[in-house]
């Protein structure tokens, strides 16, 4: 099957989920690299270190294709935004609707609203290749834990389903990053990279 390539501005750190040790190994290095090693960033390393484990650890439970991490999106611009990609085996549309991109995401975003997933009134298709995709997003909120003030904070998550060309298989892209105030700009950053995407050869790597 096709693999979904994207060219992933700044610099991106690719993991693959399936080996544990290697895979924690690979986020420990890169949050001293982020969070530097001085003594007090230490609870800044331990928070951004859990939560890039629990992605990390998500994507391996799921079946995960790969786990991408961004460690600057331009140089000297951090976000810690994470991308997971999946390609599942077991969901193929109904076998009526032929192999169109249209047909194939139609038919994924009524099953999605009969299983009423969460942020599903959001759905949107955007531009992409070979028929564009079917977007979700939705706010999750979170507490801090440890932070010197408990408070409340946002998460935006967002879903690209892609219909895999010629077949009637879907490929989900999910991005997910810390919102503060900047909701727009970052679903137009997510949104960009959508685009770029392409499929490649199934010999090809997932990385650009």
């Amino acid at each position: 099957m096709a693999r979904l390539a994207f060219p992933l501005p700044g610099t991106w750190l690719a993991i693959d989920p399936r080996d544990e040790e290697a895979s924690f190994d690979r986020v420990d290095a890169a949050v001293r690299d982020v969070a530097g090693v001085a003594d007090d960033a230490a609870a800044a390393r331990r928070r951004l270190r859990d939560q890039l484990r629990t992605v990390v650890g998500s994507a391996r439970a799921s079946g995960a294709q790969g786990v991408f991490l961004c460690l600057e999106v331009a140089p000297g611009v951090r976000l810690p935004a994470t991308l997971t990609v999946h390609a599942p085996s077991a969901m193929s549309m109904t076998p009526a609707i032929g192999t169109a991109s249209a047909a194939v995401l139609d038919t994924l975003h009524r099953g999605l609203q009969t299983l009423e997933v969460a942020g599903i009134d959001t759905a949107v298709r955007v531009p992409a290749p070979d028929g564009g995709a079917l977007r979700i997003h939705r706010r999750v909120d979170e507490t801090v834990e440890g932070a010197p003030v408990e408070a409340p904070v946002q998460r935006l998550e967002v879903d690209y389903w892609f219909a895999v060309p010629g077949s009637k298989r879907v490929v989900l892209a999910s991005f997910a990053a810390p919102l503060g105030h900047l909701h727009d700009a970052t679903l137009n950053l997510f949104d960009s990279i959508a685009a770029a995407a392409r499929f490649e050869s199934a010999a090809a790597s997932l990385a650009p």
